[in-house]
């Protein structure tokens, strides 16, 4: 065989070669890429299972007043909270929300005069707000919700039709919406808008200065109960409505790729037993031929470029 048909031969193979090693850098590629999100999903659901369990433990050695046991829970409550997959929090407000719990957390267990109320109140904030990352179609906050209308409806009892005053009834139940709503408020902002909480924030903050007065203005008085209603009804989701969560990725199948794979090469392979028929039919194809098959080759190169070697605007499309 002359040594121009014996090249032309060999940039066959390595044309082909070279595509089909092409083809596998871009399947492998997403494959492997694909399985850093897997194992990402899997360390973050287990960094939440500890959150949960270590806020349950302290939640359960609180109210058996086991204050060695809440310490240590507590000590893995905070290692946890630390490994928490933060994307999986709806806004940088949810995260600081959960931060200052913790902290607020450690605080009152760690205080000289340590205030059972407070205390208390952290450690259920705690749980609810763990709950609601552990549980996001079904967490236990929401449960809250007739609770808390159950408190407005005693709060405008007690305020009247024609209020002219707070009476002790209207600010014990004003109280109680107070104390529910520092509760649930943490597990809130995990999944709902930022505008949501700060509008109950507001809400609650002018429902106090109105009521802190022995006689409050009766002008305001009147429209409270509307206000805090509305307010507290706006940190659940609707009928139609879900509690936002951050979707999982689920990457492709392995099968996808393997049907992908085996297609190229069997197009490959269809190619160049077509070329070894041509070879074998004509001997001597001349240089002619050679550089026919060389500018074959160098088309089959570009159907599948290698991986990286598109111009940005191409890649940009791609992704």
């Amino acid at each position: 065989m002359p040594y121009s048909e014996t090249r032309e031969s060999g940039a066959w193979i390595r044309n082909i070669a070279l595509a089909l090693l092409a083809a596998l850098a871009l399947l492998g590629g997403p494959a492997a890429a694909s399985a850093e999100p897997a194992a990402a999903g899997e360390s973050g659901a287990a960094a939440i299972g500890a959150f949960h369990r270590s806020a349950e433990s302290l939640y359960e050695a609180l109210r058996q007043t086991d204050r060695l046991q809440a310490t240590r829970a507590l000590k893995e409550l905070e290692d946890a909270f630390r490994s928490l997959p933060m994307t999986g929090i709806a806004t940088a407000e949810g995260v600081q929300a959960l931060a200052g719990s913790v902290t607020e957390m450690k605080r009152a267990l760690a205080s000289v005069t340590p205030d059972d109320d407070r205390i208390e109140q952290a450690a259920g904030a705690l749980r609810l707000a763990a709950d609601a990352l552990a549980n996001p179609e079904k967490p236990i906050w929401l449960q809250y919700r007739s609770i808390l209308r159950e408190d407005v409806r005693s709060l405008e009892a007690g305020l009247g039709t024609k209020p002219e005053s707070a009476s002790p009834a209207a600010r014990k139940a004003f109280e109680s919406v107070e104390e529910h709503y520092r509760l649930i408020r943490t597990a809130a902002a995990l999944s709902r808008e930022p505008y949501v909480i700060e509008r109950a924030d507001s809400v609650m903050r002018y429902a106090e200065r109105v009521l802190k007065p022995d006689r409050p203005d009766p002008k305001l008085l009147k429209g409270l109960p509307a206000n805090i209603r509305e307010a507290m009804e706006g940190l659940f989701p609707s009928g139609n409505e879900e509690p936002t969560a951050v979707p999982a990725v689920m990457p492709p199948t392995w099968g996808f790729t393997a049907t992908i794979g085996s297609i190229i090469v069997t197009i490959l392979s269809w190619a160049g037993w077509r070329r070894y028929r041509y070879d074998r039919d004509h001997p001597k194809g001349g240089s002619g031929g050679a550089q026919d098959g060389a500018g074959r080759g160098r088309r089959w190169l570009w159907v599948i470029p290698p991986r990286g070697s598109l111009p940005l605007a191409h890649r940009a499309r791609r992704l």
